[in-house]
This record gives C-alpha cells, sequence and structure tokens, in this order.
C-alpha cells in the first residue's frame, strides 16, 4: 500500500521510532481496516468547529509519535458532552501534553465490549498477530492467543474459540454477536501489514470497541500505536522469513534470540543417515561398556546387513570384525561414519573422513557449545571441520540413531534389537536413543522407524528430519521433544505440510512464561515464548503435550489405532466412582464428550443387567458381570458401545481379579478388528500380574491396554487433536490400524 509506505518512511525519514495514534490508524485505514472518525486539532476553536461536525459526545486525547499509554498519564478526556467542557478539556489536555503534542478530536463510539489486536515481528518466526480481550485491562486479563502471518479464516475462528472469554464474542446480555467476518478481517488484514512492512516491530489496536447501537456487532479502532525499527530498511524481507540465517527459538527463559547458526555446505540427502551401505566406527572398543564397542554391538543386535569397518589405532578384531588402524586406510565412499572420539579429537576426524569421502557422520561427543566457552570455541572448530569436509552431521552431543528399515543402530547405549513399527521420533536429549528407548522396548510393544537424537544441531536440524520423516513411507506418527527450534518458521512450515497426513506430538522442554518484552505495545508485553508457542503450533497442526510419559503412551495409541472422527466416547468400568471421575475428566479437562447412546444401544445394555440398575453411557459393567461372566458383559457392552451410531471411540476398563480367574480377551481383539473406524482402548483394575498378562496379550494384537485408568482418556484426547489438525487442513486421511507383527 502506497499510502502505508509513505507514512512508514517518513517518520524513519524524521527519526521517529513509533506513529502517531493518528498515523497509526491512517495506516490501518490504508488497508481497509474501520477506524474511528477523528480530526486532528491544535487550537480551541477548531476543536469546536470539528466536534460540531461530528456530533457531541466527542473524546479529546494528546497525540504525538511515541506516545503510549495516555490514560495513565491523563492525557485523554472521554465524554466531552458541550463545548464549553470541551474547552475546558482543551485547556487541560494542552497544559499536560508534551510540547508540539496535537490533539485528537474523536467521536465516541457506543460499546461494552472491547478487543486488543495487534502484531510483534519475533526474530525467530516473522510476524506473530495476537487477538485478546482488551481495554485498559489488557494486559491483567492476560487473555489473548497468536497465530504467525499469513492468517487464514480458519486461524482467526481458532483464535477466537480458544479465549477464556470467548463467549464474550457470541451474544449475550441483549448484545449480538460480534461480526465474525469483520474480526477475521482484521486479523487478516494485520498480518499482511506485518508481511508487507518489515519496518513495523509492534502493533496494537486497543481497544477494538464492538460497537452497539445500529452497526451492533461491528468492530473499530479507537487507539492504535505502532513501534517502527530505525535500523530496518523499507521493503526489505524479514531473515525468518528468508531462513537464509536460521535463528533459534530456546528455552527456558530465553524469548527468542538471534542466534548465528552455522549453515551446513553439503545440503545433501539423508539417505546416508537413514539408510547407509557401509558404517565405520571411528572410536571402535573390544571393552564391552565402551561407547565404541556398544555401537557395534547394537548393530549386530539389528542384524545390520551392510559392510561394518571398526577403526583403532590397536587393530585386530572386534566382535568378529576386522579393525582398521586408521581412518586413511577406511575405503573410499563410506555412506556413514560414527565418531565416538573425545571431543578435542573430533573436528580432525571429520577433516580425514571427508577426504576418504564419508557422507554422513554422527558426532557422540560432548563437551561443545554445552559447557561454556572453552566447548563454544572448539565446536566452531567443528564446525569449520564440517564444511570442509562436506560431509552431513548428525550431533554433536547426540545418543545416536536408529532406523529400523535399514537395521541400523548407532546408540552407544546397549539396546538390544529394535522393534520395527510406525512411530519415529525426534528428540533433543540423549534419553531417547538410550533408556527412554529401552523402556519402550521392554514394557510396551509397539515398534519404531525412526529415533533421532539430533544434539546440539551443528547442522542436522529438527526441521530438516521432520521434512525426511514426512515423506517417509516407513513413518505414520511422528513425536518429538524438542527444548528449542533452530529455524522456527522452516520447522512450522513442515510441520503444517506434514500433519494433514500423518499424526505430530510434540512436547517442548523448557516453556516458561518468560520472554514478553517491557515494551511501550501490550502486545510485546503479553507475547511470553508459551504464549507464542502454543498458537503457532497449533496453527501448523502440532498437538503440544506437557508430560514426558505421554511421548509414550500418546505414541501406542496412535500407532495401533485409528483417529477418532470426532470426541463422543463410550466407556465401561467396574466402579460407579470410576465412571463419575472420569466423566468429570472428560468433562473439565479434556476436549471429549460423553454422550447419550441410541435407545437401541441403551437397551440392549439394559438386557445385560439387573432391572433395578439403569444403565446408560457410561456403563457401570458390574452388575451385568456379576450375573453373566466377565467375557460375556464386557464383549456385549463393547460391541454395544463401537456400534452405537454417537459414540467416536471407545475405553473398557477391565476388572481382573484372581477370584473370576483370566478371562480369554480375543473378542477384544475381534471387535476391534470388526469396528476398524473407532479407536479402542484398554484399561485394567485388579491384580497387577493378571493387568500385566492382559496388556502382554492385547497389545502385539493391536490393542493399546494402559496401566492407569486415566491414560486412555488423555491419549484419546490427543488422539482427537491430531484429528483436528486433520480436519483443519481439510484434508480427509483415515488410517487403517497396523499392529507390530504386520510391520515386522
Amino acid at each position: 500500500m502506497l499510502t502505508a509506505a509513505r507514512i512508514i518512511q517518513e517518520a524513519l525519514r524524521t527519526g521517529k521510532t513509533a506513529l502517531s495514534e493518528h498515523d497509526s490508524k491512517r495506516l490501518l485505514s490504508a488497508y481497509g481496516l474501520p477506524v474511528v472518525r477523528e480530526t486532528l486539532v491544535r487550537d480551541p476553536g477548531k476543536a469546536r468547529a470539528a466536534a460540531a461536525e461530528l456530533g457531541y459526545p466527542v473524546a479529546l486525547k494528546a497525540c504525538d509519535a511515541g506516545l503510549t499509554h495516555k490514560t495513565e498519564h491523563g492525557l485523554v478526556e472521554l465524554d466531552i458532552a458541550g463545548a464549553a467542557q470541551l474547552d475546558r478539556a482543551t485547556t487541560r489536555l494542552r497544559s499536560r501534553a508534551p510540547a508540539g503534542a496535537g490533539l485528537l478530536l474523536q467521536e465516541m463510539v457506543p460499546g461494552r465490549r472491547e478487543l486488543i489486536v495487534g502484531l510483534l515481528r519475533d526474530p525467530g518466526l516473522g510476524p506473530v498477530v495476537m487477538l485478546g480481550l482488551g481495554g485498559i485491562f489488557a494486559e491483567v486479563l492476560a487473555d489473548v492467543s497468536f497465530r504467525l502471518a499469513p492468517l487464514t479464516a480458519a486461524d482467526t475462528a481458532d483464535m477466537a474459540n480458544e479465549l477464556a472469554g470467548s463467549k464474550l464474542l457470541g451474544p449475550v446480555r441483549g448484545m449480538p454477536a460480534v461480526d465474525r467476518e469483520a474480526l477475521a478481517a482484521w486479523l487478516i488484514g494485520i498480518g499482511e501489514i506485518g508481511l508487507q512492512h518489515p519496518e513495523i516491530q509492534q502493533l496494537d489496536v486497543n481497544p477494538l470497541i464492538v460497537r452497539d447501537g445500529q452497526h451492533a456487532g461491528q468492530l473499530v479502532a479507537v487507539d492504535a500505536l505502532i513501534v517502527l525499527a530505525p535500523e530496518a530498511v523499507p521493503g526489505a524481507e524479514t531473515e525468518s522469513v528468508r531462513h537464509d540465517r536460521p535463528t533459534r527459538i530456546t528455552g527456558p527463559t530465553a524469548r527468542v534470540r538471534r542466534e548465528q547458526a552455522p549453515l551446513p555446505v553439503a545440503r545433501g540427502s539423508l539417505e546416508p543417515l537413514f539408510a547407509p551401505r557401509s558404517i565405520a566406527v571411528i572410536g571402535a572398543s573390544a571393552t564391552p561398556g565402551k561407547a565404541g564397542y556398544e555401537v557395534l554391538r547394537n548393530l549386530e543386535a539389528q542384524g545390520y546387513t551392510g559392510t561394518v569397518h571398526p577403526v583403532n589405532p590397536r587393530g585386530g578384531e572386534i566382535l568378529g570384525r576386522r579393525v582398521i588402524a586408521a581412518i586413511a586406510d577406511l575405503p573410499a565412499g563410506v555412506d556413514l561414519a560414527v565418531i565416538v572420539l573425545p571431543a578435542s579429537s573430533t573436528p580432525q576426524a571429520v577433516r580425514e573422513l571427508g577426504r576418504r569421502g564419508v557422507k554422513a557422520v554422527i558426532l557422540a561427543a560432548g563437551g561443545f557449545a554445552e559447557a561454556g566457552d572453552s566447548g563454544l570455541a572448539l565446536q566452531t572448530e567443528l564446525e569449520q571441520a564440517i564444511q570442509e569436509a562436506g560431509v552431513r552431521a548428525l550431533g554433536p552431543n547426540t545418543a545416536g540413531h536408529v532406523s529400523t528399515p535399514s537395521r541400523c543402530a548407532t546408540s552407544f547405549f546397549s539396546l538390544g534389537q529394535v522393534r520395527r513399527g510406525p512411530v519415529s521420533y525426534i528428540a533433543q536429549t540423549g534419553n531417547f536413543a538410550t533408556h527412554t528407548l529401552r523402556y519402550i522396548l521392554t514394557s510396551e510393544h509397539f515398534g519404531v522407524a525412526r529415533v533421532v537424537g539430533v544434539g546440539n544441531k551443528i547442522d542436522i536440524d529438527e526441521s530438516e528430519v521432520l521434512e525426511y520423516l514426512a515423506a517417509d513411507p516407513e513413518t505414520q506418527v511422528i513425536c518429538a521433544y524438542l527444548e528449542s527450534l533452530r529455524q522456527p518458521r522452516r520447522f512450522l512450515e513442515a510441520a503444517r505440510a506434514v500433519t494433514p497426513h500423518k499424526p505430530l506430538v510434540m512436547l517442548k522442554g523448557g516453556a516458561t512464561a518468560a520472554g514478553a518484552q517491557a515494551a511501550a505495545a501490550h502486545t510485546a508485553a503479553l507475547a511470553t515464548d508459551d504464549r507464542v508457542l502454543d498458537g503457532v503450533l497449533r496453527q501448523a497442526g502440532v498437538v503440544r503435550i506437557h508430560e514426558y510419559s505421554q511421548l509414550i503412551t500418546a505414541a501406542k495409541g496412535l500407532a495401533s489405532m485409528p483417529l477418532p472422527q470426532g470426541n463422543r466416547v463410550g466407556f465401561a468400568a467396574p466402579s460407579g466412582g470410576m465412571l463419575v471421575c472420569l466423566s468429570d475428566l472428560c468433562r473439565r479437562d479434556l476436549n471429549l464428550e460423553v454422550p447419550e447412546l441410541a435407545e437401541t444401544t441403551r437397551q440392549r445394555l439394559q438386557d445385560l443387567s439387573p432391572p433395578l440398575v439403569r444403565l446408560r453411557n457410561p456403563v457401570d459393567i458390574w452388575p451385568a458381570v456379576s450375573q453373566h461372566g466377565l467375557e460375556r458383559a464386557y464383549g456385549e457392552a463393547t460391541e454395544a458401545l463401537l456400534g452405537d451410531p454417537n459414540t467416536d471411540a471407545v475405553v473398557i476398563i477391565l476388572m481382573l481379579v484372581e477370584q473370576t480367574g483370566f478371562p480369554c480377551l480375543e473378542f477384544l481383539v475381534e471387535l476391534a478388528g470388526r469396528q476398524a473406524d473407532k479407536p479402542l482402548y484398554v484399561s485394567c483394575s485388579g491384580d497387577q500380574p493378571l493387568m500385566a498378562a492382559a496388556k502382554a496379550y492385547l497389545e502385539p494384537r493391536g490393542v493399546p491396554t494402559f496401566s492407569r485408568i486415566e491414560e486412555p482418556f488423555r491419549v484419546l484426547d490427543i488422539a482427537w487433536r491430531c484429528r483436528q489438525a486433520q480436519l483443519r487442513a481439510g484434508q480427509e486421511q483415515p488410517r487403517s490400524r497396523a499392529t507390530t507383527r504386520e510391520l515386522q
């Protein structure tokens, strides 16, 4: 917009770091966004004439570039009813206002509801748009939602619905609903302003009044502030959008810090990492327990069929493989090298491997940037070595990776054979390719496709791994634990591309309320790390979780069952107390409904129980078990709930005790297979050995079983949010069950 560009250029030319309220609203008007009628005046006579034209009552404000929080400084006079009152207000404001400030005369807009919309230019993400409840208490209420520009109409609807006070946007106490199309136009328009004018660092419209009276429900800007960056070049493209200078979102206390993250020179495929035909282990050892031995043993445990080259100056033989004495003696063109040398020796090893034509390296050693200044200098040397060698690098400070389709595991932690399955993990912690994976292998029954410990992300980062997994036919579910995003915008774009097709569940470590800037604009003060992150992840279809254990329980549920078509859950339990508590959990803490059942379903359940027990959803199964036995009671109840048109998913809580014996649970496997469009989750109550036996029977047959009765409901909530992400993307991507047995 030429008018908007001229306003910005004139302000920058005169050394201003912000636009006046009047110029801010002129810029908004240039984008067709409705603003209050107003006139800039300098003396009482012009003020009276302007007021007569606008019509009383009017408001009068001091107006100057960078003049903020005017109400707190007594620089606003409201509800001025006549000329004499206007003269007195003019005199008061001229005595209080800074020298050279003008006076802004405005119509009084009738409206009892106030919103705030704004923009913040995040150094890692670019322009981020905010919506919230506004007025003078905007920062106290802190009821806000964020999205990354550009926005869609669906994004704006999600933002409005996420507000705790979203009901205020509907018809309330005789007031009509807010014009949602007008609100969408505001949010989309502000996003466009941010994209087209990188000089704008912050933008506030507060209040954005919801009109009463003749134009009830419409929106009009009554006050606005635009903050500029003096060093910005008009028309320049933002670094975060270009992606050629990546930044990191870091936790726990940093906002979004502009950190120079080195870009790799070699942008080769990740196939040498995930499907290596040959692997060299630099620092191989014959001593069990040492990293160089465990890497070799893990490759052996997977049944890796490619060529393995142990490298150690001592030579000899390790695990039946001839040891090569030096990197220089390796055959040319090895796909992947795992370096388990000390940090100080790693850069030279990378250079030597580059001379042998190695395509990718895994850097296990710690002691680099995470270790302070001395480690940072060593990491800089390592970065240079990687660029000189032209290799792809994972790490440093990584526990390695797993790629079960290639029968490859490079962790220095003894894993044993890793089950193949549909889940892939991106992990910014050594835990995952070590003891967390061991827990999955020994306590759960689902399998993995890829597990990647990104470490310090000196080259390969989470965005590139996500792009690989998006196209990977072996990966059906993606789970991530990340403490930082090296290229935030690229990661979100990759996520937006994958989530219509594959669930993406993410735990962000280091999440805090930190990061809000002490700034003139309310938007900057409200834009904490967590609030912004929540908004942009939802926008990209990423389902955010907050418990480490959910990286396992969610993966188990998503790997075995289809996503639900809706959020209506039918469930049965052997205890009225459980039914009450679980119903409360669904309605209070989770986005799940407990629906009424169809009458035919209800009657079928009623026929199972004594006449005095009235059955409905949720189902108290204990009377039926007492009358008909566990298998018949649970079998018919499960079949009825799965077949009911009002349910989208079913949870069964089995009662397993020694007195009743261990039942044949094949009926659950058979019913799950028959009703393939609804997820069936199982939990248990009773004797622990029988609960473990039920899990051992059901899970390898594709029915996920959880140890705590709340877990299946929490996983179902995650699954429903994944499904919602697909629905928002306008994609129908139903996924059939794929058990671990079928994938092996």
